[in-house]
């Protein structure tokens, strides 16, 4: 890596809610000296500096990744030399600047404040790279009670089929399908399909 390229990220965590005093070229010019293009992106030797310096760009480009997703970009953009992607990983995450849990926690908090249910969130994040551990631990830290995915249930159920319980068959089947691919466990789903407002 570049001679302060690690100093640099660190000041960059630091003042990101304050790009005024940022100096975003530096960033650029310091982790990403032949990245401006994704053309451009495949070195022409592959290195252990270069791989390390295309992992910082992509997160100052693009944001966090999981450590998984990250090592699968690796290995396509350098896959006719991969010794050096998961040492170049390694780096990252011995640094904190990738964490899974940190950013699996963040994302399950975004995500939690959806009309989704638990098993939509588990599906998300499964698709950014999570191990079965990391999802498992987050999502059972939501503090979102039965009734309140029941709720998030019960309005995606009114936006689409309306208000009054579904008594047809073949229409209350489509709900169903449709709540639980919103990641709704089936006693929920069934539940604010069946729902009436007379009851309470």
């Amino acid at each position: 890596m570049p001679k302060g390229t690690f100093l640099v990220l660190e000041e960059f965590r630091k003042t990101q809610k304050n790009s005024e005093k940022f100096n975003w070229s530096m960033l650029l010019k310091v982790t990403t000296p032949m990245y401006k293009r994704k053309q451009d992106a495949k070195p022409q030797v592959i290195s252990y500096e270069r791989v390390k310096s295309y992992m910082l760009w992509m997160i100052e480009r693009y944001g966090d990744y999981s450590a998984k997703t990250m090592l699968q970009k690796a290995n396509l953009l350098f896959k006719d030399d991969k010794q050096f992607n998961e040492p170049a990983l390694e780096y990252l995450i011995e640094r904190d600047i990738i964490n899974d849990l940190r950013y699996a926690k963040r994302l399950t908090a975004s995500l939690s404040e959806k009309n989704i249910g638990a098993n939509k969130i588990k599906e998300k994040l499964y698709t950014k790279g999570f191990s079965s551990q990391t999802i498992d631990e987050c999502v059972g830290d939501l503090e979102t009670t039965d009734e309140e995915y029941f709720e998030k249930a019960l309005l995606l159920k009114i936006r689409k089929f309306g208000e009054e319980p579904i008594e047809d068959l073949k229409l209350k089947q489509k709900a169903l399908r449709h709540l639980v691919s919103k990641g709704f466990a089936y006693n929920i789903a069934n539940k604010a399909v069946s729902y009436s407002a007379k009851e309470d």
